[in-house]
């Protein structure tokens, strides 16, 4: 049962990624769309890797964490977007 409970919460994180990456990068929308909607499991684990640095990020500018984490997962956070744009700029394609 916690497999079916895993995929669920990791399906759920990945789409919230995948909002998140959409609103901030409207330029990528289409191209992001048709990421989410493929079988290519980078594209999924990239979404919720997205979302969970994201959820850092913001739970340390509430004031839980120090300067050099909010630093550091906003870096995270920018490197993660510099790798959506750089893989939609490469032309990515559905696979196969």
């Amino acid at each position: 049962m916690s497999n079916n409970h895993e995929e669920g919460h990791s399906r759920g994180t990945a789409q919230s990624g995948l909002r998140r990456l959409m609103l901030k990068l409207p330029a990528l929308r289409q191209q992001l769309a048709v990421m989410a909607s493929s079988s290519w499991p980078m594209s999924r684990e990239l979404f919720e890797a997205y979302d969970e640095a994201c959820i850092a990020l913001d739970f340390f500018r509430r004031g839980e964490g120090n300067e050099a984490l909010i630093e550091e997962y906003e870096a995270t956070c920018a490197a993660l977007e510099a790798d959506i744009v750089r893989v939609t700029e490469e032309g990515w394609r559905p696979p196969v």
